[in-house]
This record gives structure tokens, C-alpha cells and sequence, in this order.
């Protein structure tokens, strides 16, 4: 049995503009598939900061197929950092990887699951001078 995962897509800055935070959900294949969500309901509650937007989407998973959750925020110094969470079909968090000092580090999960944070990695241009997900 599957059961419907919640995501949040968001795109916010503070107001005075010194902080930013983007949050990307994806659906991720075992063969390699990957397929970005873009739609869902707005959701005021969600929104991290006070300008721009935050959408909710559900989620159904089938066999073989996890969540990836992304969030990164920008800091007055333009440093990014933040997170990717990958789920399975039943909501388990299975891998987490931080990223900080343009570094993605595995801080829980099966590193047989490390290529599919490298692919999504790759897709949204995030710039890792070094990975230890392994």
C-alpha cells in the first residue's frame, strides 16, 4: 500500500532581501528517471519568508519510485546551504545529504542510494567541489 506524500515547492526572500530560501521536490526512478513537480495548491503557511510564494504538492509513489525533497538557502554573503532528502514510496526517509562550504556530505541512509543525490544534484546546478556520500 501507497500512501500520498506531501511536498512543498517554494520560492521566497525576506524582506529586505538579505536571505532566500528555494525549496524543489523531484520523483526519482531506480533506472535513473528523473522528473521535476511544478504544480500544486498555494499555501500561505508554508512560505519560509514574506515575499514570493510557496505551492503544496501530494505526492503518489509507485514501486521503485522516492521523493526528493530539496532546500537551500541563500545568506546576505551569498552562501548557500542546505539539505536533500530522499523518501521512499512508503514515506521512510531512506538518505540525507547536507550541503554546506560546497561540499554534499551523507549524514544518514544507505549510500547505495548516493548517485540518485549526485543526479539531482546535477540537475539543478547546485556547484560541489566535493562529495563524501559514500
Amino acid at each position: 500500500m501507497h500512501r500520498s506524500l506531501k511536498a512543498v515547492l517554494e520560492l521566497t526572500k525576506s524582506r529586505s532581501g538579505k536571505h532566500a530560501s528555494r525549496r524543489l521536490a523531484f520523483i526519482i526512478t531506480e533506472e535513473g528517471d528523473l522528473r521535476e513537480l511544478k504544480h500544486g495548491s498555494k499555501c500561505i503557511k508554508c512560505k519560509t519568508y514574506a515575499e514570493g510564494e510557496a505551492r503544496e504538492v501530494e505526492v503518489e509513489l509507485g514501486r521503485g519510485e522516492y521523493l526528493a525533497l530539496v532546500w537551500l538557502v541563500r545568506n546576505l554573503r551569498n552562501h548557500v546551504k542546505g539539505e536533500i532528502l530522499l523518501l521512499n514510496s512508503k514515506g521512510d526517509m531512506v538518505f540525507r545529504a547536507v550541503y554546506r562550504r560546497l561540499k554534499l556530505r551523507r549524514t544518514h541512509g544507505d549510500p547505495k542510494y548516493a548517485w540518485m543525490v549526485r543526479v539531482i544534484a546535477d540537475r539543478i546546478g547546485l556547484y560541489v567541489k566535493k562529495y563524501s556520500l559514500e
